[in-house]
C-alpha cells in the first residue's frame, strides 16, 4: 500500500472524498462529500476497445473527476484508488485482468490528475476486508478472513484489528495456492505464477466456473448455470472444485486462527449453495473453527474500502454507515459502460 500522511491540520476539515475500485471486469467510482453527505456513484466497463495502460487509467480519472464534478466542490481531500494484484513501491505487479495497467507509476499518474499528493493505492480484496470489517460482517472480529470470490479469486485476513498486507503487500493472494489435487504430480510438475498460472484462481473463480459452464453448454450458459443445474457431471464437477476452496478455508483456518470467515465477490450470490458444505468441513476439520458468513457487500466491498482508506489518509470524521443502506450495490444495476448517463447522486442527512 502506498499512502501519503495526512493533510496538515491548517487544511479544511471537510471537502470530496474519491472512492476508485478497479476490478477486473467493472470499474466503480464513489466520491463522498464530507460536508452535505451527498454521494455520487458511477460505474463503467474496466477494458474499453484500444485503451490500454496510461490511456485506459486516463478514461478511469475522466470518470471519477465527472463523478466528482470537480468544478463544484471546494476542496478535494484525497483519493484512493484499489487494483486486484499487488501494489509495491507505486507500481501494480501481479495483474493479469487490468487493461496493462502494470508497470505505470499510478501514483504519479492519480497526483497529477488530482492535482493532490492524498494518493492512496491498495490492493481491492484487502480493501474489501477493511469494508466489512469496519462496517459489514467482520465488525467486531480481530481475527478475522475475508475471501472474494469475483472475477478471480483471493483474500485478506484481518489480525489484531487491522489488515494484514505481509512483507511485499502480497499476502493471501490465494489464487496462487496450489491445489489439494497434486498426488499423481511430481513437484518439477506444479505449477504457478512463473509459469503463468494461477492454479486455485483457475479452479475456483467466477472465470474458471463460466469456463467449465461454457465448456458442458455451450458459449451462451455461465457460472449461474452450474448452481442451478442437476446434471450429473456438472454437480460432480463443482462439488469437485467447492472441495478444493473447503480445503484452503480449512488450512487458512488452522494456520490462522480466525474467528469468522466472510465470503464475498459476485460468486458469493451462491452463498446459499457453497455454505453447507463448507460449515461442515470447517467444524470438523479446524481445531477451534471459525463461523462463516456471508460479506454485507457482495461486489463493492473493495469500493467502501477504498473510501475509507482516503477517508483515513485525508483525516476527515468517521463516515456515516447509514450511507450504505440506500447505496449498496446500486450501481451495479446500470449497465451503460460510458462515462455519461452513470451519474448517481444520493443525498443523506
Amino acid at each position: 500500500m502506498s499512502r501519503l500522511a495526512p493533510l496538515n491540520s491548517s487544511t479544511p476539515s471537510h471537502g470530496v472524498l474519491i472512492a476508485i475500485d478497479v476490478g477486473g471486469t467493472k470499474t466503480q467510482i464513489a466520491c463522498y462529500d464530507t460536508s452535505t453527505g451527498q454521494l455520487n456513484r458511477t460505474l463503467l466497463d474496466t477494458h474499453a476497445p484500444g485503451l490500454t495502460g496510461a490511456a485506459a487509467l486516463h478514461r478511469i480519472i475522466v470518470a471519477a473527476k465527472q463523478c466528482a464534478q470537480l468544478d463544484n466542490v471546494p476542496h478535494l481531500r484525497g483519493v484512493a484508488a484499489v487494483f486486484p494484484g499487488v501494489v509495491r513501491d507505486n507500481h501494480l505487479l501481479m495483474a493479469p485482468n487490468t487493461p496493462g495497467l502494470e508497470g505505470l507509476d499510478l501514483y504519479g499518474q492519480l497526483a497529477a490528475a488530482f492535482a493532490t499528493p492524498v494518493i492512496t493505492l491498495d490492493n481491492d480484496v484487502k480493501a474489501g476486508a477493511l469494508a466489512e470489517h469496519t462496517w459489514g460482517s467482520l465488525h467486531g472480529a480481530d481475527h478475522a478472513l475475508y475471501v472474494n470470490i469475483g472475477t478471480g479469486l483471493s483474500a485478506a485476513a484481518i489480525i489484531h484489528g487491522e489488515v494484514y498486507r505481509g512483507r511485499n503487500g502480497a499476502a493471501l493472494e490465494i489464487g496462487y495456492q496450489l491445489t489439494p489435487f497434486l498426488d499423481h504430480l511430481a513437484p518439477t510438475d506444479w505449477r504457478g505464477l512463473r509459469e503463468g498460472v494461477a492454479p486455485m484462481e483457475a479452479m475456483f473463480s467466477g472465470t474458471s466456473l463460466d469456463i467449465l459452464a461454457r465448456d458442458l453448454w455451450g458459449p451462451e450458459r455461465d457460472a449461474r448455470d452450474l448452481f442451478r443445474s442437476t446434471d450429473p457431471k456438472a454437480t460432480l464437477e463443482l462439488q469437485r472444485r467447492l472441495h478444493a476452496l473447503a480445503s484452503q478455508l480449512v488450512n487458512l483456518s488452522i494456520a490462522l486462527d480466525v474467528e469468522r470467515i466472510a465470503i464475498g465477490g459476485g460468486v458469493s450470490q451462491q452463498y446459499p449453495v457453497l455454505e453447507p458444505d463448507l460449515t461442515k468441513l470447517l467444524q470438523r476439520l479446524v481445531p477451534f473453527p471459525p463461523t462463516l458468513v456471508s460479506a454485507r457487500f457482495v461486489n463493492d466491498a473493495p469500493l467502501w474500502g477504498a473510501l475509507e482508506l482516503a477517508r483515513r489518509a485525508a483525516g476527515t470524521p468517521a463516515l456515516p454507515s447509514t450511507m450504505f443502506e440506500a447505496s449498496s450495490d446500486d450501481a451495479d444495476r446500470n449497465e451503460d459502460p460510458s462515462p455519461k448517463g452513470l451519474h448517481k447522486a444520493t443525498q443523506y442527512p
